[in-house]
C-alpha cells in the first residue's frame, strides 16, 4: 500500500512542515499523526466607521493578523528507540526555524502558511512511554494558505532549446509557456497577487512585465546564478552556484514599485535581460482548499 493511500486511510488531507533548511518532518503518517488541530480556522480583523448619526457604518479595511494556532500530534512507535528519535527529529527541524528568526513552512493540500513553533507541551504516559502526545503551538505570521502557480518563460530573442542544459542551485517546477499562450496567466481571484520572481544569469539589468507593471533591477549576475524577489517577504537576493547569497535590495529600479502585486484579469507575460525568468502567483486563501 502507498503513502499516499495510507494518509487518506488515516485523514482526510496532508500535511507536513517543511524547515527554512528545506528539512521535511510528516504530521500524516506514522510515527506522527495529527491528533487534533486549528489549520482549518481563521480570522480577518475589520475596520470600521460609523456613519452619521450613528446610523449603521461601513468597513474600510480587512486584514489578515498574526495568529497563534496549536496543533496536537500523536507520536507513537514500535519500540523505545524509534519514539524517542521521532520526537529529536520533530524538535530540531521545528527549533531550526525559531534559532534563525525564519519561518518555515506548514503545507495542507499542497498550500502553505508561514509559521515558526514557539512551544511544544508533551503528554506523558508512565505505562505507555512509546506513545506521547505533543501540542505545538504555532505563531503564524503569513495567516493566509498560499498555492504557488508558475510560469517559466524566455525572452525574446531567446530559445528555450538553447538553454535546456544550464543547471542552477535548488529545485525548481521548470513549466516552460507554450508559445500559443503568448505568456498570459490569468488572475480570477478578484484581488491582487502577490508574486515570487526569479531571474536566472546571466543577467543585465533583468525586467519583467506583468499585466502592465514593470519589475526591473540594475545589476549584473554571471552565468549560474539566480536572482530571488519575494514580493511576500519584501527582499531580493542574488544566490550563487555553491548556495551564498547577496542582498540586491538597494538594486531595485526606484522609479517602480517593485512589490506591487500583480492585478486581476487576464495578465500578459514578458521579460528581457536574463537567461530566463519564473514568475510564481501567490494565489491566497483564509482556509486550505480541502481535498
Amino acid at each position: 500500500m502507498s503513502d499516499s493511500t495510507q494518509t487518506a486511510d488515516l485523514l482526510p488531507f496532508e500535511c507536513y512542515y517543511e524547515n527554512s533548511g528545506g528539512e521535511v518532518i510528516r504530521f500524516d503518517q506514522p510515527p506522527m499523526m495529527i491528533r487534533s488541530s486549528e489549520l482549518f480556522d481563521y480570522q480577518w480583523r475589520l475596520t470600521t466607521f460609523d456613519r452619521a448619526m450613528h446610523d449603521g457604518g461601513k468597513v474600510v479595511f480587512a486584514r489578515r493578523p498574526v495568529q497563534d494556532k496549536t496543533l496536537a500530534l500523536d507520536v507513537f512507535a514500535d519500540t523505545q528507540e524509534a519514539h524517542n528519535a521521532a520526537l529529536n527529529r520533530l524538535h530540531d527541524v521545528l527549533d531550526y526555524d525559531v534559532r534563525r528568526l525564519t519561518p518555515g513552512k506548514l503545507w495542507v493540500n499542497g498550500q502553505y502558511i508561514r509559521c515558526l513553533a514557539f512551544a511544544s507541551i508533551k503528554t506523558l504516559d508512565r505505562d505507555w512511554t512509546r506513545y506521547t502526545v505533543v501540542k505545538l503551538s504555532l505563531r503564524v505570521v503569513s495567516p493566509a494558505w498560499v498555492e504557488e502557480h508558475s510560469v517559466v518563460l524566455m525572452p525574446a530573442e531567446e530559445t528555450a532549446d538553447d538553454n535546456l542544459n544550464k543547471r542552477y542551485p535548488g529545485r525548481y517546477p521548470y513549466r516552460y509557456a507554450d508559445d500559443d499562450a503568448a505568456y498570459r496567466f490569468l488572475n480570477d481571484t478578484g484581488a491582487p497577487l502577490p508574486m515570487i520572481l526569479r531571474f536566472f544569469g546571466p543577467c543585465r539589468n533583468p525586467s519583467v512585465f506583468v499585466g502592465g507593471n514593470e519589475y526591473s533591477l540594475e545589476t549584473e549576475t554571471p552565468d549560474g546564478t539566480y536572482i530571488v524577489l519575494d514580493q511576500m517577504e519584501k527582499s531580493i537576493w542574488c544566490v550563487a552556484q555553491d548556495g551564498t547569497r547577496d542582498n540586491l535590495f538597494d538594486c531595485r529600479k526606484k522609479t517602480n514599485d517593485i512589490f506591487l502585486p500583480a492585478p486581476a484579469g487576464s495578465l500578459s507575460i514578458a521579460c528581457v535581460g536574463c537567461l530566463s525568468c519564473e514568475v510564481v502567483f501567490l494565489v491566497q486563501r483564509s482556509e486550505p482548499r480541502w481535498s
